[in-house]
């Protein structure tokens, strides 16, 4: 939405969302990924969708390319080509590589920035350094392993402060604009969920160890892979790995709240890439069977990704919904739906939620105090203005509320078993009508 919106106009500095209450603007981070599909949608003529992935896509490989500058130096051309063939089919790169998310393009910058100043190339350095971080501020303790790099000398510290400014001015200007009227509630709300994931002790919470376990030994790396890091790391690797790692442990730690979101298993990826090219690179005596670990690795790595590369089963009818509702909905008229609904369909409106807590949170932007019911949300919506509602018919226990409470309460358009379009309708004007 944001890109789509920085496309027709809105404005870098005020990234727009096209859910209520408006002004919606998303200011969790500088709209520079965006800014970056548009780009690549002008200069190619692809869509919007697709010149996004490409986006990621480059600079994965950019990422790639500046992780094996990093091991060849100190571990080797094997572990080099080993290390960076590892990050390339990781699964969690292979599903963020080709996500429209800014999360691969930061890690890319940061590696490759990190790459060229070891190379001797500052100017390079500095500039994709920067960039990497201005795109994701979470990934400032990558400046640690940068110090490293630069043996901490007090000119360095100065150099590693400019890197910050450039993420740190965007962030002044948010705290500017959440102090006026010019942003919704909702940007505020934003604002405070993202203070409360900085809590350590989400890391006991009931369920996180398993959670955790899950990313780090199984989605993101693979067994095998973590297996060979292990194996690498523990074989004398280079004092910049174990920087890295705890710095972005550190990270994560800090973020616990926000550990739930798998992308930010992504600053493990070059840790995990160089034990795993270390390790190859001890194998590699046996060719035979240093080929055949990274040949597993690769293809288990594809294997636990290619989930990537399909919709999802509960949007498998959203291109057919959201053309019906292009067709019957009128531009500018609200409509409630889920976002990618909204996006899918170009229409301006309310976000519709069903899960335990988020329809409260997407009520409480609006003001208002409800249920834990989507019935109840939609109703709200409508008191604001809302006049169409829509949702997939998809079987799922809260989300099967929606539909019948349509066909009772409001005046049905669409309801062919796989899409639920509604007009809204006042308590009285439904009531006349079925008189």
């Amino acid at each position: 939405m944001v890109a789509r919106n920085l496309d027709r106009g809105s404005g870098i500095l005020r990234p727009t969302l096209d859910t209520g209450p408006h002004p919606n603007l998303f200011l969790v981070e500088p709209p520079i990924y965006a800014s970056m599909a548009v780009g690549m949608r002008r200069l190619t003529g692809l869509r919007l969708e697709p010149a996004g992935r490409l986006v990621s896509a480059l600079w994965t490989t950019l990422g790639a390319w500046g992780l094996h500058g990093l091991v060849r130096r100190r571990e080797g051309p094997v572990a080099a080509i080993a290390g960076a063939s590892a990050f390339a089919t990781f699964p969690i790169m292979i599903r963020y590589g080709r996500a429209f998310q800014p999360d691969a393009a930061m890690l890319g910058a940061l590696l490759a920035g990190l790459r060229c100043w070891d190379d001797g190339r500052k100017a390079a350095g500095w500039t994709l350094f920067t960039l990497g971080l201005a795109l994701k501020i979470t990934m400032s303790p990558a400046l640690i392993p940068f110090l490293f790099l630069t043996q901490f000398r007090p000119r360095k510290l100065a150099v590693a402060a400019s890197m910050l400014a450039p993420a740190l001015l965007w962030y002044a200007e948010v705290y500017a604009v959440l102090s006026t009227a010019s942003a919704s509630r909702a940007a505020a709300d934003g604002a405070r969920l993202w203070r409360g994931a900085l809590d350590v002790s989400a890391l006991w919470k009931p369920g996180a160890a398993s959670l955790y376990g899950r990313y780090l030994f199984v989605r993101s790396f693979t067994p095998l892979g973590i297996g060979l890091a292990v194996v690498g790391l523990a074989r004398g690797a280079d004092r910049l790995w174990w920087i890295w790692l705890g710095s972005a442990s550190a990270m994560m730690a800090g973020l616990a709240g926000k550990l739930h979101h798998e992308y930010y298993w992504l600053a493990l990826a070059p840790v995990a890439a160089a034990g795993v090219g270390r390790a190859v690179a001890g194998f590699w005596r046996y060719r035979g069977w240093a080929v055949v670990l990274s040949a597993s690795l690769a293809g288990l790595g594809l294997y636990q990704s290619r989930g990537t590369w399909v919709a999802p089963a509960e949007w498998s009818g959203l291109t057919a919904a959201a053309a019906e509702i292009t067709r019957l909905v009128p531009e500018g008229a609200p409509l409630v739906a889920p976002e990618a609904m909204l996006y899918a369909a170009d229409r301006r409106g309310c976000r519709l939620e069903w899960a335990p807590g988020a329809v409260a949170r997407a009520a409480g932007e609006w003001g208002e105090a409800v249920e834990d019911d989507p019935r109840a949300l939609i109703e709200v919506y409508r008191r604001r203005g809302a006049r169409y509602a829509a949702d997939l018919t998809v079987d799922e226990p809260r989300r099967r509320l929606v539909a019948p409470y349509l066909r009772r309460h409001h005046r049905v358009l669409v309801d062919d078993g796989r899409l639920i379009l509604a007009e809204l309708l006042a308590p009285e004007a439904h009531d006349d009508a079925r008189r």
